[in-house]
């Protein structure tokens, strides 16, 4: 399944999600694996109650990522008109680039999009050339090129 999303870019040429500010998190937590799939996981935590107060080791909310229950998950919009028609993030001055992932694993399915345990960026829009090469995906200088290949036809009439 593929998926529509925007990421800010890092100093590096790293792919980071653009609407999640990177601190307080560790440096490679957030970041877009170059090397194959990214895997989700939740940042909500709760304490283990047999553990010491204040001792406490952090353990998984909930058993799969993403819950239902949860916010979790890789994000991304069902076409690219809803990519389009989305804000920058304002969190941030680093360059956004927008692209198309491949989702697997669990995936839930909402009425704009989607939330996925793996993806994998596949093709991004990178105008200015920042994204970094071990990044194995195709590269576009224009919307219309990236939109013209990688979107789904629309359905036929019945």
């Amino acid at each position: 399944m593929l998926g529509w999303r925007q990421w800010a870019v890092d100093e590096r040429g790293g792919l980071r999600p653009a609407w999640t500010p990177w601190s307080p998190f560790p440096d490679d937590l957030l970041l877009w694996r170059p090397d194959g799939l990214t895997r989700a996981f939740c940042l909500r935590a709760v304490r283990d109650p047999r553990d010491r107060p204040g001792r406490g080791r952090a353990i998984p909310a909930h058993l799969r990522t993403p819950d239902q229950a949860c916010v979790c998950g890789l994000y991304a919009w069902r076409d690219p008109a809803l990519l389009a028609a989305a804000d920058q993030p304002r969190w941030t001055r680093r360059p956004i680039v927008v692209g198309v992932v491949a989702l697997g694993g669990r995936i839930i399915v909402t009425e704009r999009g989607y939330r996925a345990e793996l993806a994998n960026p596949v093709a991004v829009l990178d105008r200015d050339g920042v994204v970094d090469p071990r990044y194995r995906a195709a590269r576009y200088r224009r919307w219309e090129s990236l939109v013209a290949e990688w979107a789904a036809p629309p359905p036929e009439p019945q």
